[in-house]
């Protein structure tokens, strides 16, 4: 009997079986796609499904009573680095195997955190916009320079050493990191970091990022306590999870001029909702993105390819990449 595969992903089921079929001498299945399906049939179909593609947009969601449902399920293939959207208890009670595709998109966030760091530094929107208003601001701008700065990376993972590597050229004075597992020595002398707790990090740092992952310890780890931490000149940059930052307090700070300004890609609801605090704030060094850090051309087709090449893996019979459940 052929094996059923269930995209949950916002994509046509040819994509997802033509991609999959990229590794030979796979064994007989069928995709099934979530496109166009109501509530009811996903449950259905997710049921019956041996192998599930995750949504990359988070709004299908896994849940505890789908798993408890799910008779022939083995394996969950996320095709993102976040899976929050997914009950992992529940998958490792019922003995299925997850997976995700961490390092296929840090050089876009890498390169996404370093753009904004400049971007925030230079006050690049606020020269866009006067200048395109007709307005010549030469001395309003006050541009500055990353050269000499203390730069801050909470979470020295795949993206935090991605980062650390990036920054080497513009010769800063310093960059900090923060992780519960501190580096090895030869580690931290190759991407030129020095370990420092969270506290002393957020009073040193002139720029602050973080790639930290979403846990019990991490939630809310930015507050109006540790942002009152930080310089009155320093800037924040979230392109980890919108729950390491409490949104309000991050608001209140910009506002009151508590801190200089923030990079923020992700939010608490996405898409984001009129009623975030953020989006009241009026300030040229507030830069907002719709989580389009890890979001290029060339991460997106790292990441499918990834998934669909684990999937072909699981069809047959071997063992899949990227496990966050076993």
């Amino acid at each position: 009997m052929a094996k059923i595969v269930f995209s949950m992903a916002p994509l046509p089921a040819e994509i997802v079986e033509m991609l999959i079929r990229q590794t030979p001498d796979l064994p007989d299945f069928e995709v099934t796609s979530v496109q166009d399906m109501p509530p009811e049939d996903i449950r259905k179909t997710f049921a019956q499904a041996d192998v599930v593609l995750g949504d990359y947009t988070f709004r299908n969601k896994i849940t505890a009573e789908m798993i408890a449902a799910a008779k022939n399920l083995k394996f969950i293939q996320q095709p993102s680095v976040g899976y929050q959207h997914i009950d992992i208890a529940a998958c490792a009670a019922g003995g299925i195997r997850v997976a995700n595709t961490a390092g296929a998109n840090t050089v876009s966030v890498a390169e996404h955190t370093i753009a904004w760091g400049l971007c925030l530094l230079k006050n690049m929107f606020h020269a866009h916009i006067s200048t395109k208003a007709g307005r010549w601001e030469q001395i309003n701008v006050k541009a500055a320079e990353l050269q000499g700065k203390v730069w801050g990376i909470v979470g020295l993972g795949h993206i935090g050493r991605a980062v650390a590597e990036r920054l080497k050229p513009f010769d800063l004075s310093r960059v900090l990191y923060y992780d519960i597992r501190k580096a090895e020595p030869p580690v931290e002398r190759k991407l030129g970091v020095e370990y420092a707790a969270l506290e002393p990090l957020l009073r040193q740092a002139d720029i602050v990022s973080l790639h930290a992952p979403l846990t019990d310890d991490t939630r809310l780890l930015i507050n109006r306590r540790t942002i009152a931490l930080m310089k009155p000149g320093a800037y924040l940059i979230n392109v980890a999870r919108a729950e390491l930052v409490d949104e309000a307090a991050l608001a209140e700070a910009i506002r009151g001029g508590k801190i200089a300004g923030a990079g923020i890609d992700v939010f608490s609801e996405e898409p984001i909702t009129a009623d975030n605090p953020l989006l009241s704030v009026e300030s040229k060094k507030l830069l907002l993105s719709p989580h389009v850090a890890g979001v290029t051309d060339e991460a997106a087709g790292r990441i499918i390819n990834r998934a669909a090449a684990n999937i072909a893996r699981v069809l047959k019979g071997e063992e899949p990449e990227s496990l966050v459940v076993s």
